[in-house]
């Protein structure tokens, strides 16, 4: 039996250089206890390495830069891609911990952060879509759905991609990754993490990046990003 973890990412335009993927595979690789794939998702144009899967973007006009370009993570829910269990991280994640517990959830949900915003609005189920797990072959109606629509309408109506997903799938069908294990390295991490009780502050202001008990996953959602940030604790994982 193939017992391969296929795992995917997504680059895209200039937002981030080609050592980011470098660098994904090595941390995926020392925390995964099984063979990996990594699959990229990219431009058609772009060069990427055989030791790589290389799947090809359908480009969008005017949907690039930072803003725009994770809604091609829509496509990824395209079986015609892969079909099968696969492991999704964007680009701005440090992995400081093993990862086979995630092998483990149930794949006939579609398993996701819980988005950041619960730390001050513990009422709030979004979801946060720098990492996800799914069943392509379950999941598809996402991309069916999406690419049946109007593309410049929904990106309207819709802040962003985990936002058009989250409005897709059946909130009975998600199921959120333990917080624990997967923590936002600005809010939960950076100098002991922010108090969000009255005014928010850092627990230990100039500390730096201080690893919560049971982290595996750090998410570096906005900026700064992992290579503008010079600290120990990131430099020794991030390689």
């Amino acid at each position: 039996m193939d017992n391969t973890v296929n795992c995917a990412c997504l680059i895209h335009g200039d937002v981030y250089e080609w050592q980011y993927v470098e660098k994904l595979y090595s941390m995926l690789k020392r925390n995964i206890s099984y063979p990996v794939r990594l699959h990229v998702f990219t431009e058609p144009e772009r060069p990427v390495p055989a030791e790589f899967v290389k799947h090809d973007l359908t480009i969008w006009d005017g949907v690039s830069g930072p803003k725009k370009s994770w809604w091609y993570k829509v496509q990824m829910f395209d079986r015609k891609h892969f079909a099968g269990k696969l492991l999704y991280f964007d680009l701005d994640v440090v992995i400081t911990g093993n990862l086979d517990w995630i092998l483990a959830c149930n794949p006939q949900y579609l398993w996701a952060i819980r988005d950041f915003k619960h730390l001050w609005r513990p009422q709030w189920n979004g979801i946060n879509s720098s990492m996800m797990y799914w069943d392509t072959m379950q999941y598809h109606r996402v991309w069916k759905n999406f690419s049946k629509g109007d593309i410049k309408e929904i990106m309207r109506r819709f802040p962003g991609d985990q936002d058009y997903i989250s409005n897709t799938v059946d909130f009975k069908q998600f199921r959120f990754f333990d917080p624990q294990k997967i923590v936002s390295w600005r809010w939960q991490a950076k100098d002991g993490g922010m108090s969000f009780e009255g005014s928010r502050h850092y627990a230990r202001p100039d500390a730096g990046t201080v690893l919560p008990q049971g982290c595996n996953v750090m998410i570096f959602h906005g900026s700064p990003k992992p290579h503008q940030v010079n600290d120990p604790i990131i430099n020794g994982y991030w390689v």
